[in-house]
């Protein structure tokens, strides 16, 4: 962490008060690879969240650095563990926080209990979670349908931009992708389910990383072959009660001619 003392005391001069419980630094500093462009990620731990909204998360310009605030419920990040949409990023967090200031101890805990995480317990959550994400993005795909029958970009473009997103967290989430830094999230995803695989090709094409498929015609396509292989993948997490909700819109993408 290449801080000075006198920084982080600047920072802890800032943030202290009778309501904080602990200070920590997390991303790319607390990892040792910052650059000249990075900011510094400052987690401010509380037991209760401020009440102006605004004050939850602010940033600021520090002695030349830009500087992150965020203040979080100590209780609702030992929650995260438990919840595997939440723990893919808390753990790995956790674990690699820098603690600056930790009033009663009560930082270590969460910390040593995300260097004993175990996955295991979580799977179970994390299928149910995927099947439902296939299930919710039914949505989506209806409104791509619909953006691509009469021409409209920007419907086809916002639908394709929540279907890859919400897809994207299913497969993060269904594996168990820890998450270390969010500069490397599409890389981590892309490389577990394989660069060559027909489900990275379709997801690089919905989401305008292929120049062949730069029209939003053709990543409102590919959007639609990446439904349908996630609903492959994820086909024994979905929900009996709303299985004909993925089957009939696998049926309106093949009547559309993207079978």
């Amino acid at each position: 962490m290449s801080l000075s003392d006198s920084f982080i005391q600047s920072i802890l001069e800032k943030v202290n008060s009778p309501d904080v419980i602990g200070v920590g630094i997390v991303g790319s500093y607390a990892r040792g690879q910052e650059s000249k462009y990075s900011d510094v990620d400052v987690d401010i731990y509380v037991n209760k969240m401020p009440e102006n909204e605004y004050e939850q998360f602010t940033a600021h310009y520090w002695n030349g650095k830009l500087v992150s605030f965020s203040h979080t419920v100590l209780e609702e990040e030992r929650a995260a563990l438990t919840d595997p949409k939440r723990a893919i990023w808390a753990v790995p967090g956790l674990r690699g926080m820098k603690i600056l200031l930790d009033k009663d101890g009560s930082l270590e805990a969460p910390q040593q209990a995300a260097y004993a995480f175990e996955w295991s317990p979580l799977q179970s959550a994390a299928d149910k979670f995927a099947g439902e994400e296939v299930v919710f993005c039914a949505e989506e795909i209806h409104k791509i349908l619909n953006g691509l029958a009469r021409g409209h970009e920007s419907t086809v473009l916002y639908s394709v931009w929540g279907l890859v997103k919400n897809l994207l967290e299913a497969v993060a989430v269904q594996r168990g992708i820890m998450i270390v830094s969010e500069n490397r999230y599409f890389d981590l995803i892309q490389d577990s389910v394989g660069r060559e695989s027909k489900w990275v090709s379709a997801f690089r094409k919905a989401w305008g990383l292929d120049p062949n498929a730069s029209q939003y015609q053709s990543r409102g396509a590919a959007a639609l072959t990446l439904y349908r292989l996630s609903a492959a993948m994820f086909d024994e997490y979905i929900p009996d009660k709303h299985r004909d909700v993925v089957n009939n819109t696998l049926r309106l993408i093949k009547e559309a001619g993207n079978a």
